[in-house]
């Protein structure tokens, strides 16, 4: 489960890419839920909506076995610029680094892409506890 876990991880910090960090983050906590159970080992990506950048630095984050989460930014720390974001949500399972050719997103595709994911949050200054995401079916 560890090994899973870490490659969540990696991929959530390719999938973040090499943007301009920055200070001024602001805390963000949330929580992933599919039909109301929490989502563990989910990366989650946080997309600007103004795609003025598509170079800018994505906070991301791996849901624990609660399904909660607390946003980074690499390089530049804990927390997210504010602003208004889509967010992606991606589950492989635990051996994907094993079979990565055969490795599906176990969740439903529309939370794969910054075109078709309906999840938004905003992150505003002071310290963000957002309300769950819930995936459904």
């Amino acid at each position: 489960m560890r090994a899973g876990a870490l490659l969540l991880a990696a991929l959530a910090v390719l999938l973040a890419g090499c943007g301009h960090g920055g200070g001024g983050l602001q805390p963000v906590r949330g929580k992933v839920l599919r039909n109301n159970a929490p989502v563990a080992g989910a990366s989650v990506v946080f997309h600007l909506e103004d795609l003025g950048d598509p170079t800018a630095t994505k906070p991301s984050a791996v849901t624990a076995a609660d399904g909660s989460f607390t946003l980074s930014t690499y390089p530049a720390g804990e927390g997210a610029a504010a602003g208004n974001y889509v967010v992606l949500v991606t589950q492989y399972p635990p051996d994907a680094r094993d079979h990565p050719n055969k490795a599906r997103n176990m969740l439903p595709g529309k939370f794969a892409s910054p075109e078709t994911s309906p999840l938004r949050a905003t992150v505003e200054p002071g310290t963000n506890d957002l309300k769950p995401f819930e995936l459904g079916t």
